[in-house]
């Protein structure tokens, strides 16, 4: 069983904290998780992990309630798909946490 835990800076104010076991290339448990540094603050903008069951996505906004999805894909098709998504939009991710509602 392997355990992973490490920092991927995006930019000096973007970054991604990824966590996962894994076992015989099989993800057992993970967390994907965006910050952005606004106005000096480390703020957890999203979330994807497995805890708690099955995976879900939690989307943070500045000026609003949290919002949870159950995701239908398994752990590991959930896990990839996060980190890219993360690595791939986290600009629009962080406009999203600063302009919705």
């Amino acid at each position: 069983m392997g355990i992973k835990d490490y920092i991927e800076q995006l930019t000096n104010e973007d970054r991604c904290h990824v966590f996962f076991i894994q076992d015989h290339g099989k993800i057992l448990k993970f967390a994907v998780q965006y910050y952005a540094k606004i106005d000096g603050i480390w703020r957890s903008i999203m979330r994807v992990d497995n805890y708690h069951g099955t995976p879900h996505r939690h989307t943070y906004y500045l000026h609003g309630d949290e919002s949870r999805v159950e995701l239908l894909e398994d752990s590991n098709l959930a896990f990839t798909q996060a980190k890219a998504e993360i690595r791939d939009n986290f600009l629009a991710i962080k406009d999203n946490f600063l302009f919705s509602q």
